[in-house]
């Protein structure tokens, strides 16, 4: 049986390979390092598993496949040498609260996103993500065959676990969500997007219990895992129906709601509740004993709450990334919140401590940026940013680069291949032009990003979606 296990990873990695041999005119004018054979010398690693960094060490690369990692490698015959002395190597990310839509003004003030198909693919490579979850999606088809055009070397990106629509009852009034009306829709929904090709599901805001009890089913059955941003549903009753991930830390949870209202979304008293709940509150540590005891993963995208005030406008830089009207508008909500979001700070503060919390109890703690909400967060730069949040958090550097990689990894059920740099894994990988192992910031030196054994110029994909975001 190990042995067929064994062949069958060969032949899905051989087929992988052939996939990807023939890339397109576009792709190619991006790609720095051709698929072959290459000795990183001399490069400090994290290496993703949480260990501690190393030093001098060498990696070779061959086709798509980490063949070896140790000091002083030999050389093998035709390998073309890179030397890394001063710089650093760490796994591809592996985010799983992406999304590749941007919002838009829409009639009425509702809030409303457009598709960013060409930029968004680039800006997450750029930013050092090789594999992602889309965690909501408004055209899935339009994500579905974008993971299929990257696949086969169309375009450039990530490689991408499609998720479905969002899965809602009526609420939020969102014109791109289409609204569930019963149970039995929702089993349905789940059944056409998987026969589409969508491979996770997520439940948002105002679903019902028996709704999620049934989308948890019929997903499971069909091999696929849920998560949701919650509201009408607290974490603990999501966990005892079987949902598989949480997003956004506890900042969607409605569990400290005095008296909540069964499976109704009353945004304002969990938005309060939050605040007034003592950061070290022992039902939040009950809360998080449950979650853990579950197996629930719970995902952070801390960089989403991250304040205004004296910082980033665009929180890893980017800003010339937005369209002019985009980049406008993003400045002057800035602008006017310098000084003014002290309650941004408190919930952003108790968030980090949460979800720390979660983590050192045991907890799956994975990563994403969900770039939504006022267009100040910008795929790529955000997944740069939020590592230096990790680290603000109180992580080392190698847990933090561990909850960006090889958690995503495991979550997907994808360890075995992907999330670390280990002989016999993908190729996919990051070449920083400084060293991440002393300064988390490093980050933003990112030179080259290797996904699938195939080396991107980090800056020509940045560049390519300049004054792009929020138009395609």
């Amino acid at each position: 049986m190990k042995h067929f296990f064994s062949l069958l990873l060969g032949c899905l990695l051989s087929a992988s390979v052939v996939a990807q041999t023939t890339l397109s005119q576009e792709t190619q004018s991006y790609v720095s390092h051709p698929r072959g054979l290459y000795v990183l010398q001399h490069a400090s690693i994290v290496d993703g598993t949480g260990a501690a960094p190393k030093t001098d060490q060498d990696i070779i690369i061959h086709g798509e496949i980490i063949e070896a990692v140790g000091q002083n490698l030999a050389v093998p015959e035709g390998a073309t040498i890179i030397d890394m002395t001063g710089k650093s190597v760490m796994p591809g990310m592996v985010m799983l609260h992406e999304h590749l839509f941007y919002p838009k003004a829409t009639p009425g003030g509702t809030f409303g996103v457009n598709e960013m198909s060409y930029s968004f693919p680039k800006l997450y490579l750029a930013g050092g993500v090789t594999s992602m979850r889309t965690a909501g999606s408004i055209m899935p088809q339009t994500d579905i065959n974008l993971k299929n055009f990257i696949l086969e070397g169309k375009v450039p990106g990530p490689k991408i676990d499609a998720t479905s629509p969002f899965l809602d009852r009526e609420g939020l009034g969102i014109l791109e969500i289409s609204p569930l009306k019963s149970t039995q829709q929702a089993i349905e929904a789940v059944n056409f997007y998987a026969n589409m090709g969508s491979t996770s599901f997520k439940v948002y805001n105002y679903i019902t219990r028996a709704d999620l009890k049934a989308i948890n089913e019929t997903a499971h059955k069909r091999g696929f895992k849920v998560t949701g941003h919650l509201c009408s549903i607290t974490h603990r009753e999501a966990a005892d129906l079987g949902i598989d991930n949480l997003e956004h830390g506890f900042m969607a949870s409605s569990d400290f709601i005095e008296d909540k209202t069964p499976d109704e979304c009353e945004p304002f008293k969990q938005h309060k509740s939050l605040l007034d709940l003592p950061v070290d509150s022992p039902k939040m540590k009950a809360l998080i004993r449950h979650l853990v005891d579950k197996k629930v993963a719970v995902t952070s995208t801390i960089n989403v709450f991250e304040p205004y005030t004296g910082r980033e406008v665009v929180p890893g830089g980017g800003l010339q990334a937005l369209y002019q009207d985009a980049r406008d508008k993003v400045y002057r909500r800035w602008a006017s919140k310098q000084n003014r979001d002290s309650l941004d700070y408190v919930l952003f503060n108790k968030s980090k401590v949460w979800e720390k919390a979660f983590h050192d109890a045991g907890g799956l703690l994975v990563a994403g940026t969900d770039p939504t909400y006022d267009g100040r967060i910008v795929a790529g730069y955000a997944n740069m940013r939020l590592l230096e949040i990790f680290v603000e958090m109180g992580f080392s550097i190698p847990e933090a680069v561990k909850i960006c990689t090889l958690n995503g990894a495991t979550y997907l059920e994808q360890a075995d291949t992907i999330g670390t740099i280990e002989p016999n894994k993908i190729a996919d990988l990051l070449i920083l032009d400084e060293d991440i192992s002393k300064d988390i910031r490093a980050i933003r030196s990112i030179k080259t990003t290797f996904r699938n054994g195939i080396g991107y110029s980090s800056e020509k994909l940045f560049r390519a979606a300049d004054g792009k975001v929020g138009i395609r």
